[in-house]
């Protein structure tokens, strides 16, 4: 009876190390429904200086210094995957639409855009190789340019986590260096993100990390560029059976600079963001 119980501790002993030690990796499954929601707000207070008589003109409008500024927007959407081929490769739809998007100036709401509202539906293919691959937008076959752009964004989407190839166990942490150039109004919007993740448990199906954050950003903006840096932290939670985030959030610190025309901007920023998924 000794035997069996010690046997037996060990067992479990042995299934709690194995537990400690996982293979990540970020990829989609065929035949699978990823519905997904964003939601970011940021809060934002600025000081201008420079050409006197344009600050004034703004003063006399209601913008008076120090100027807040806030920003919030909700997405929501769905990706879909079909069933797999015999060489392992599956359409995907992404179909996401801006459920909400909001700005105040000084207390006063700012008109948005109506095409906000519109959505943004991508078609394309998993190959083998696990990569995403754009193939049309809306509707119209992708023209070469077009199908670049989208294929940066969804490659970046795909690589919002880039898991190291080992297994990791708690404890441990990885970094990963993201930067990015998007087109914008013919110039590029140049961004580099840093962050820093660290397993701490795993636990009923989910693999949990704490995650720190660092991020520069070049904007232009009427023949000038905009600098945009900050620091934060957040969490993710990691589904193992499905090997895909479900749940990140992050809070960051941003400094905010640069001229537009003869005005200089100084600012400071809190931007929260979240990410969640359901798949089924």
């Amino acid at each position: 009876m000794k035997k069996l119980i010690y046997l037996l501790l060990l067992l479990a002993v042995a299934e709690v190390k194995a537990q400690e030690s996982v293979t990540f990796k970020m990829k989609y499954a065929p035949g699978r429904n990823y519905n997904g929601t964003m939601q970011m707000n940021m809060d934002c207070k600025a000081a201008l200086s420079g050409d006197s008589q344009v600050i004034e003109k703004l003063s006399q409008q209601g913008i008076t210094q120090p100027i807040s500024f806030s920003m919030d927007m909700k997405m929501a959407g769905v990706t879909q995957t079909g069933p797999a081929d015999v060489n392992n490769t599956f359409p995907l739809t992404m179909n996401y639409k801006i459920d909400q998007i909001g700005a105040n100036l000084n207390g006063n709401a700012i008109p948005m855009p109506a095409n906000t509202a519109g959505d943004i539906k991508v078609y394309g293919h998993v190959g083998p190789d696990g990569k995403l691959k754009a193939d049309s937008a809306n509707t119209g076959k992708l023209k070469d340019t077009s199908e670049q752009k989208i294929s940066k964004i969804m490659n970046a989407f795909q690589n919002l986590v880039k898991f190291p190839d080992k297994p990791m166990h708690v404890g441990e942490t990885f970094t990963q260096d993201m930067p990015l150039n998007l087109p914008m109004a013919g110039n590029n919007m140049a961004a580099n993100s840093k962050a820093v993740y660290k397993l701490v448990s795993i636990a009923d199906g989910n693999a949990y990390f704490d995650v720190t954050q660092s991020m520069d950003m070049s904007i232009p903006v009427k023949g000038s560029m905009i600098k945009l840096e900050g620091n934060g932290a957040g969490k993710m939670v990691y589904d193992l059976k499905n090997s895909f985030p479900t749940d990140f959030t992050t809070k960051m610190d941003l400094k905010i600079n640069g001229k537009i025309d003869t005005l200089q901007i100084d600012a400071t920023a809190m931007l929260n963001m979240e990410y969640k998924t359901i798949i089924n």
